[in-house]
């Protein structure tokens, strides 16, 4: 072959390598979220999405979704993230920052037409729907816990509960204590004076999930308030759990978001894949959580320790977003110290 031959044959080699950038660009994609519990979970149906589409899905570790919303807004452009997990109302705060955050492209994921009424927005799809419950082991606790009402009154439970701090599940452990003292979704000085009275009761106040699961396994708490999925992980170990949902439940959605990239047709798709039926009921059951696809029926063991739906409270997400950092303040001042 001549020269010249061979520079031609180079020349279509580049050129064709050159087309098949983008291609290779899709190849994977690269997931924020939470720890153990949510990656496990995750993980097992991302491995068929990867078969069903050849896009290889990586992950990567937030402790909570308030440090991944400052790992992204500080990475910026120079971030690898494609999709999001985070919390409902975190995402609504997020959904602001036009620049990081891209709507979700409806024509891309069609599956949004058997969600759940409440379950996406433009900015967010959910993955599953919980609330925050009352996990125990029944082993350290003899006697039945049967309502919020209990942290507050028992005994036996002085310096044996685990309660969520502030900025873990955005302040949803305050306003259940303001609803318990009497108080409203939007008195935080009711939740306060409850926190308060509740602090004998509590033996560390719980900053993720994985100190939740480490303190409830290792007989640290006897007691979290915490979601569902906490009580299937500790029992899967071997260890004798029971959950309770009483009023008031408040509810909340992990949602998945896109971040501003290369990717997004990608990362549409993945997110589609999660909340088709069949993925989407086994990724819920998975997790202990409730599926957010309509036609995916929640596991037996979730469904018998769901609230019922008059015992459902929803909370409003702007409201807890411009109130968060105040009350995130008051409570390391007031409470945590």
């Amino acid at each position: 072959m001549s020269i010249f031959s061979r520079t031609l044959v180079g020349a279509a080699l580049g050129a064709t390598m050159m087309v098949s950038v983008p291609a290779f660009a899709e190849e994977s994609i690269n997931v924020l979220l939470w720890g153990t519990t949510w990656q496990d979970g995750v993980e097992a149906a991302a491995k068929k999405f990867t078969e069903k589409t050849g896009i290889k899905v990586k992950f990567q570790s937030q402790a909570t979704a308030g440090e991944g919303l400052v790992k992204l807004q500080t990475l910026r452009d120079k971030s690898d993230i494609d999709v999001w997990f985070t919390t409902a109302s975190v995402s609504q705060r997020a959904s602001d920052d036009k620049a990081l955050f891209v709507p979700i492209p409806a024509d891309k994921v069609p599956n949004l037409k058997d969600l759940s009424k409440g379950a996406a927005t433009d900015y967010y799809v959910g993955a599953y729907a919980y609330p925050i419950s009352i996990v125990y082991r029944t082993d350290l606790i003899k006697e039945p816990i049967t309502s919020y009402e209990d942290l507050w009154n028992r005994a036996d439970l002085k310096g044996k509960i685990g309660f969520p701090a502030m900025g873990f599940y955005q302040g949803r452990g305050l306003m259940m204590a303001s609803l318990v003292n009497g108080g409203s979704t939007t008195d935080a000085d009711k939740g306060f004076e409850a926190l308060k009275k509740l602090k004998p009761q509590i033996a560390t106040f719980l900053a993720s999930d994985a100190q939740a699961r480490t303190g409830l396994s290792q007989g640290e708490i006897a007691v979290a308030v915490a979601p569902p999925s906490l009580g299937k992980r500790v029992s899967d170990a071997g260890l004798p759990v029971k959950i309770i949902s009483p009023k008031p439940a408040i509810m909340n959605y992990d949602v998945m978001m896109i971040v501003n990239g290369k990717k997004q047709d990608a990362a549409a798709k993945f997110i589609d894949f999660m909340i088709s039926e069949d993925i989407n009921g086994a990724l819920a059951a998975g997790l202990n959580m409730a599926p957010v696809n309509a036609k995916a029926q929640p596991s037996p063991a979730l469904a018998a320790v769901l609230p019922k739906e008059e015992d459902k409270v929803s909370l409003d997400e702007g409201f807890v977003n411009k109130n968060i950092a105040a009350w995130t303040e008051r409570f390391n001042n007031e409470i945590a110290k």
